[in-house]
């Protein structure tokens, strides 16, 4: 009986430990933006309003180099293509015309 007892504690245990895990993973998903490709023009760095340039500077920072600058005439909108440095790792964001994310 007390073998019993003890086998169904460990696989209590093993139990909570998998459900625990699964729910540290689901805590981790993130979010995207898409944006559909049909009015994004590629566009250069220096034709950005200041507001947009500073907050690309902001976003970039040590951490990625911008590989790809686009923009949506009719909704004003930046798609910004960042490159993870020392790595492949790609990062688009989108921003409005006063240089902020734009999250819908």
């Amino acid at each position: 009986m007390k073998k019993m007892i003890l086998c169904l504690a460990v696989l209590a245990g093993g139990f909570t430990a998998a459900v625990a895990n699964d729910l540290v993973v689901l805590s981790t998903v993130n979010s995207e933006v898409v944006v559909g490709n049909e009015e994004f023009e590629a566009i250069e760095f220096k034709d950005l309003s200041e507001t947009v340039q500073k907050a690309i500077v902001t976003l970039a920072g040590d951490t990625y180099d911008v590989k790809k600058l686009e923009f949506e005439k009719t909704k004003e909108l930046t798609r910004v293509t960042l490159q993870e440095k020392g790595t492949e790792t790609e990062k688009v964001v989108v921003l409005d015309k006063d240089g902020k994310e734009v999250t819908e």
